[in-house]
């Protein structure tokens, strides 16, 4: 067994709580399906242990801050009350607590007629059939060691299913919060492992919020893993913010299945102070299929914020575009990686890639590789990447008419920035990520005037 994380992996799945009520009925209502795909994830983590930079998808990228941690605890802290927020938004909102369903902070009365949203332990509880054969079969943790950690404790999460034809009116959102243990130095890190289900039927519609925030420092991990099934002419459009503490560890894997005519827009903002390791994978598997990947990492002090991309063009006529830009000012470092393929017999495949990225340091990193693999005739395919730094040309404009070096850079930056969040649709979806954005570019710009000269 490799010696990467054997705090964590000492603390056996079947111990992990569901809800504190549920605890002892968890342990003896799990079906055999569950159970051994807890078993399978968790045998496969083992044989794997932590990913390494000798690893072609991981070269980017250092765990070594994760494989130093000594977990003391899975799920939230016994001393943590949910802090008061803005309460944003019409639709309903479900809140977790390091990966625990918290049902007094959620709100699901406004759900309507023909969309579900669940936690998933209530679902493993009373209906855990419903989801045999959708929870984990996107995924394959014989691949990806952290995938297989996530499954393997896995309880918690959220499962939302749309009836064929339904269209929710409003987002759904789902507030994930990392805790610490404030005031008691001897606590140790945290580990949560949240996961979301979504099951879109024929014709059905659904905008979706996932943020991730911590409350204090909240050292630890969070292993947090999406499946979305899209049924024929489906549509989905996500938007993940991933703004946890700089003492987390955070890792995202999103799949998707998109059957003929589906839609699935992903949209990630990631302004995180650590360490990101942010994965999508989108299965487009039957004609006409087709996706956007639209993703903005603004990166400040130490951050490192890595995004893995995978489309996987595995029928006719299907699309994908995707833009993912980079800001990143002090000492931080980007890692984009954009891998689309396009299968034999894939005809007609229509595939956009682009990776343009801006430094406001000079001590500021981007490591970008974008990639095509290409199997079939007739088709169009593009892909670039560039790094960069303000237009001075653009700032000289800017100042000759009177406006300041600071604001001048302000606006500029700004205009970079937000030229992902306009690609959202739904326009709650996009005022959510605009005021994440505009936040985050008060602290870049905060966080570079301070650096020293």
């Amino acid at each position: 067994m490799s010696s990467d994380l054997q705090s964590l992996t000492r603390l056996s799945p079947d111990r992990i709580p569901v809800a504190p009520s549920d605890r002892s009925d968890q342990i003896h209502t799990d079906p055999n399906w569950l159970a051994t795909l807890r078993r399978d994830a968790l045998a496969c983590f083992e044989e794997q242990g932590l990913p390494t930079r000798r690893q072609e998808e991981w070269k980017g990228t250092n765990l070594a801050p994760l494989a130093a941690m000594e977990f003391t605890r899975v799920g939230a802290s016994p001393n943590f009350s949910i802090p008061m927020q803005e309460d944003v938004g019409l639709g309903p909102l479900l809140v977790f607590v390091d990966g625990a369903f918290d049902p007094a902070a959620s709100r699901r009365e406004k759900l309507p007629a023909g969309v579900r949203a669940s936690s998933l332990a209530e679902v493993l509880r009373d209906e855990p059939e419903s989801i045999k054969g959708y929870l984990g079969a996107l995924t394959d943790p014989k691949i990806q060691p952290l995938v297989a950690l996530q499954t393997a404790f896995l309880s918690d999460g959220a499962v939302l299913v749309l009836d064929p034809g339904t269209t929710a009116p409003h987002p759904i959102r789902l507030r994930f919060i990392s805790t610490g243990d404030a005031g008691d130095s001897s606590a140790g890190t945290s580990a949560a492992f949240p996961r979301l289900l979504v099951i879109a039927g024929e014709g059905s519609s659904l905008a979706l919020v996932q943020e991730h925030i911590s409350s204090d420092d909240a050292p630890g991990l969070t292993a947090y893993v999406s499946e979305f099934h899209l049924a024929a002419g489906a549509r989905v459009e996500c938007l993940e913010v991933q703004a946890e503490a700089a003492a987390r560890v955070h890792f995202t894997s999103l799949h998707a299945r998109l059957e003929e005519n589906a839609t699935f827009d992903s949209h990630v903002i990631t302004v995180a102070d650590g360490l990101v390791r942010s994965e999508i994978l989108v299965e487009l598997v039957e004609p006409n299929a087709a996706t956007k990947l639209c993703g903005l990492f603004m990166g400040q002090k130490t951050a490192h914020l890595d995004h893995f991309t995978t489309v996987d063009h595995a029928a006719v006529n299907c699309t994908s575009d995707e833009e993912y830009r980079g800001v990143l000012a002090n000492e931080s470092k980007g890692v984009f990686r954009g891998r689309v393929i396009v299968r034999p017999g894939a005809q007609g495949t229509d595939t956009k890639q682009s990776n343009p990225n801006l430094l406001l340091s000079d001590r500021a990193m981007i490591d970008t590789k974008p990639q095509l693999e290409i199997y079939a005739d007739d088709i169009r395919a593009s892909h670039g990447s560039t790094i960069g730094q303000l237009d001075s040309d653009a700032l000289f404009f800017l100042r000759a008419r009177g406006i300041d070096e600071a604001e001048a850079k302000r606006l500029l930056t700004g205009a970079f920035a937000h030229g992902v969040v306009a690609r959202i649709q739904n326009e709650e979806l996009r005022w959510v990520a605009t005021t994440q954005v505009d936040a985050t570019l008060t602290q870049l710009e905060k966080s570079e005037s301070e650096r020293p000269k």
